[in-house]
């Protein structure tokens, strides 16, 4: 789903450090991928949507959401 959303060339495999916007994912690519995501899950964590958070790697934007799924 990521790749998707990447202007840029996805790899097979990326790490929770990767920064979002080495691949393309600047605001408004991020805001597409989060309503991508939203349509899958059903919800987008509190934290993003309440602007405490904005996640700069994939390992902050997978933490957000098991924060809000452990709530």
């Amino acid at each position: 789903m990521v790749a998707e959303h990447s202007a840029m060339p996805f790899p097979d495999t990326i790490d929770d450090d990767d920064e979002l916007d080495i691949y393309g994912l600047d605001s408004l690519a991020f805001m597409g991928l989060l309503t991508a995501i939203e349509k899958d899950l059903g919800y987008i964590p509190s934290a993003i949507l309440e602007g405490d958070l904005y996640p700069e790697t994939f390992g902050e934007l997978v933490s957000a959401y098991d924060a809000d799924k452990s709530k």
